[in-house]
């Protein structure tokens, strides 16, 4: 066999056992806590997966995307709690995009040994109280005062934000003709002028922290730019959240799977064609994941195909999940709270960035249409 394909078959045995060991027998613990365990973060830490997305010479697995969705397929499967899989994920999708490329090579070498091993985390900084994630609304500035930017403003709803050591702030550099250049600069928890704030809460994707910061005339060094100056935007967030879509695909899969498992054995074979029915669109699902993660490898500068494939495989998503409330309501489990947690789990975070995907799907049909009508 190919020695890549054997690698890869262990890392994913790895997660496997990672999910069969820590994360299932405490499900439904973790599926209801307002708190990630510190404790788990230690065990994913010394677990050896870490490091799964960083590059081998620092001590990562060197993982591809198509790698890192069939590790969150196979720890949602496994594990059932696609909230601890979303803390996982964050952790080694920000850790690829932003530090192993992004970054100069001082902080790679300061960062990222403590990355693979699991002894710092990550939390990108972009949406705003009042504002989301709009760049129109965002006000969070950084002025430039010799050799370091000062930083102003505040930051909301950032996933790991409660258990992380560095931000990645997506903030204002300068400002021409009410035009907004954004900039992603590097800052510590430790650094003068940051304060943690509560942030927003969610109901549901426990135990992943959600949390905000303050910037309060932080300072950092110039130094800790990650890219281009004035072109985060585009690298920081339309970039993240393309990738971040993309890879996570293999998640809703492995949620949804486990989901269908947790039915199946309390239903009777009356439930059969219905059963039925959802494995074979999760069949397909699974095909499109696959190609999602292809994609997100292969991904250049036009990212129109992998966005508009990942909104139709959100939509084919909306209604595999739809097809699990007659089954819901014909099985009774009250001995499972976990199982409905998960249903809750699955459906809600369908309902992420609903006006973004029907913006992008406005945009799509103008086009379509007026290609098709000659216009």
């Amino acid at each position: 066999m190919n020695p890549a394909k054997i690698r890869r078959t262990d890392i994913i045995q790895k997660t496997r056992e990672f999910a069969n060991t820590h994360i299932r027998p405490r499900r439904e613990e973790l599926i209801a806590s307002d708190v990630f365990p510190q404790d788990l973060w230690q065990e994913f830490g010394s677990s050896g997966i870490a490091g799964l997305s960083l590059p081998e010479e620092y001590g990562g697995l060197g993982a591809d995307y198509t790698l890192l969705s069939v590790a969150a397929k196979t720890l949602n499967q496994v594990g059932g709690v696609p909230g601890t899989t979303m803390v996982f994920m964050a952790h080694w999708l920000m850790s690829k995009l932003h530090i192993a490329v992004d970054v100069p090579s001082p902080i790679q070498q300061q960062l990222l040994p403590f990355l693979v091993a699991g002894k710092t985390t990550l939390s990108v900084a972009i949406s705003e109280p009042g504002a989301g994630a709009h760049p129109k609304h965002l006000k969070t500035s950084a002025r430039r005062d010799g050799n370091e930017f000062v930083l102003n403003g505040e930051k909301a709803f950032l996933t790991n934000g409660p258990i992380a050591d560095q931000f990645i702030v997506l903030a204002i550099t300068s400002e021409t003709e009410g035009r907004k250049a954004f900039s992603a600069i590097l800052v510590p928890a430790d650094s003068p002028g940051f304060r943690r704030t509560e942030g927003i809460k969610i109901d549901f994707l426990h135990p992943c922290p959600h949390g905000g910061i303050a910037l309060e005339n932080c300072r950092v060094p110039v130094a800790n730019l990650l890219g281009a100056e004035g072109d985060a935007f585009n690298q920081t967030s339309l970039r993240m959240r393309a990738i971040e879509d993309a890879a996570g695909a293999g998640g809703q899969v492995g949620s949804m799977s486990c989901l269908l498992s947790d039915i199946a054995e309390e239903a009777p074979d009356e439930l059969a064609v219905e059963i039925g029915a959802i494995a074979t669109k999760l069949q397909a699902l699974d095909v499109i994941a696959a190609r999602l993660a292809a994609m997100a490898d292969a991904a250049g500068d036009d990212l129109q195909p992998l966005l508009e494939l990942q909104l139709g495989f959100h939509q084919q998503c909306q209604n595999c999940a739809q097809a699990f409330d007659p089954l819901l309501e014909k099985i009774s489990t009250p001995d499972k709270p976990y199982i409905r947690y998960l249903y809750r789990d699955i459906s809600k975070s369908l309902t992420i960035a609903k006006s973004a995907h029907l913006a992008r799907l406005t945009k799509i049909g103008k086009a379509f249409i007026h290609q098709a009508g000659g216009r």
